[in-house]
């Protein structure tokens, strides 16, 4: 299974820094990149306003869509960015890379982009909805210890401004030690595009089985989509539910941590069914 993974930095020659690294280590330079306000990816974009700074933000959200399919963490990464932050990313890594990677890009200190959105929100930011529904959960690497380059401090009459306090200055970088902030995403190869049979089936199934509970379509389609994606993998081809489940649930717990398997179990299960039945 190929996964994408993403940290970020306060600092761009940090993040040049690990990619430097990872391409020394063996991983491919052309999976690799380093993305900020400037990068040809979102000021190159031939609809861009320039004079806009709404249209350059939405430039890269669309960007990080195209990159992390529905996840709500393309919100953050977006506005980090926004903010002066660089986004080191690697796409289309097996797990043994993505772990290799890990460690590599957790030596420089990137940031705990949970606190920085805790932060952002205290300080008025509106760009990731509360109630966004699509599964929110970072890479199995993240411990929820938070990295103490540019964590934001828990007394907001000590914080300087977001723009100040996390986007440069610094003279040498800190400890990195503290958490693992890196976090990895099933590539979007993995996920595979709602065909509108597809989704009419599995709205259908939601409707009949979710929806009374309150439970919106978008919290139970990535379950659909995993364990569709799941069963039409060379990996899992040919095998039946119950010989797969126990590795199924793994790879769930390893990679959404905080969504209980009990939980989207049926979804999982009923997009497998999809598939093989």
């Amino acid at each position: 299974m190929a996964h994408t993974l993403a940290a970020v930095f306060a600092l761009r020659d940090m993040a040049e820094r690990a990619r430097h690294e990872l391409i020394t280590a063996g991983l491919p330079g052309a999976s690799i990149r380093v993305h900020d306000a400037g990068s040809d990816e979102f000021s190159a974009t031939e609809d861009i306003r320039r004079d806009g700074s709404d249209s350059l933000l939405d430039n890269i959200k669309h960007f990080f869509t195209d990159m992390f399919g529905n996840h709500a963490d393309r919100h953050i990464y977006a506005e980090a960015v926004r903010r002066g932050h660089v986004v080191l990313t690697l796409e289309g890594a097996s797990d043994a890379d993505i772990e290799r990677a890990t460690d590599i890009v957790e030596r420089y200190a990137p940031l705990d982009i949970d606190a920085h959105a805790d932060h952002w929100r205290a300080g008025g930011w509106q760009g990731m909805p509360q109630n966004d529904s699509t599964l929110r959960q970072g890479a199995s690497m993240q411990s929820g210890a938070p990295s103490q380059q540019g964590t934001p401090s828990g007394n907001r009459s000590e914080a300087a401004p977001a723009s100040q306090q996390f986007a440069g200055g610094m003279a040498s970088p800190p400890p990195s030690g503290a958490g693992a902030n890196v976090r990895r995403y099933p590539s979007a190869d993995n996920l595979p595009g709602t065909s509108d049979d597809d989704e009419q089936y599995y709205r259908q199934h939601w409707s009949g089985q979710y929806a009374s509970s309150g439970a919106r379509f978008d919290d139970y389609d990535p379950a659909y989509r995993y364990g569709h994606s799941m069963a039409g993998s060379d990996s899992y081809r040919g095998q039946s539910w119950e010989q797969v489940e126990l590795e199924l649930r793994s790879t769930w717990e390893h990679t959404y941590p905080q969504s209980a398997w009990d939980d989207f179990k049926a979804a999982i299960q009923h997009g497998w069914e999809r598939v093989t039945s």
